[in-house]
């Protein structure tokens, strides 16, 4: 059984660096900072400030240049490519800006996708879609193709679907980016409330200031550094910003 006292995920001194010589670019420069188990964390930054790569790494489709990253008590950054897919399909689900969708697919069978990669009962899947689609409020839309549906109510789908095989921890990219602000607070408050109908953990990086406010923490990022949330000033190797910040607490 899994200690719900360790974190869900745990950073230590991550690096990520592309490129060599006088082409090299630091995206991620010694970043250490904990998830808790069943929080809503946000990841905030401008863009280029690291978020995309951190988030890639966390979810075991990159790998850091040094340091050391654990999900659910697993480190990832010793896993063997084959183990970072296993992962990938049965503990951390991913949702990203570009919704994703299989155009050709309804929107019950984008949501049952995972379920047929895994080989899932008939029976089993089509009782957890039906369940998944009325969690996001879609029950009367599975028959639609992606493209009969709004951005909002894709992106519901895609939520579902990263649902679907019941994954600990979801990483979210700018969930809300490509969405007009009010259906945007939709999908930040159905998130919200997966969540926690879930019993999961999710990391979300986002510019919304409203999907800062919901959130249980703060993790801000700045050129690729973690930063203190009252004064933006970079925190010191090894080191964890510390303050108060809207609604929930800076790790």
């Amino acid at each position: 059984m899994t200690d719900q006292a360790t974190p869900m995920v745990t950073v230590e001194s991550v690096t990520r660096t592309f490129g060599h010589g006088s082409g090299k670019v630091i995206a991620l420069e010694d970043v250490s900072f904990e998830v808790p188990r069943g929080r809503l964390v946000a990841l905030v930054g401008r863009s280029g400030s690291g978020k995309t790569s951190l988030l890639n790494c966390i979810g075991g489709l990159d790998r850091p240049s040094s340091g050391r990253i654990v999900v659910d008590d697993v480190e990832v950054t010793t896993l063997s490519e084959r183990r970072r897919t296993a992962l990938r399909r049965d503990t951390v689900a991913f949702v990203f800006q570009t919704f994703g969708l299989v155009p050709m697919l309804s929107a019950a069978e984008n949501v049952g996708l995972p379920m047929r990669l895994q080989t899932a009962k008939t029976s089993v899947r089509e009782r957890r879609v039906a369940e998944l689609l009325d969690l996001v409020g879609l029950s009367k839309h599975k028959d639609q193709r992606p493209a009969e549906l709004s951005g909002g109510q894709q992106q519901r789908v895609a939520i579902a679907r990263a649902l679907a095989n019941e994954p600990r921890l979801l990483i979210a990219d700018e969930p809300t980016g490509q969405l007009d602000a009010d259906t945007g607070a939709a999908i930040m408050a159905l998130l919200r409330d997966v969540i926690a109908a879930e019993g999961m953990t999710a990391l979300v990086s986002t510019h919304d200031q409203g999907m800062m406010d919901i959130a249980d923490d703060t993790v801000r990022l700045a050129d690729g550094r973690l930063v203190s949330a009252d004064d933006a000033t970079f925190v010191g190797t090894g080191s964890r910003a510390t303050g108060s910040e809207h609604q929930g607490r800076v790790i």
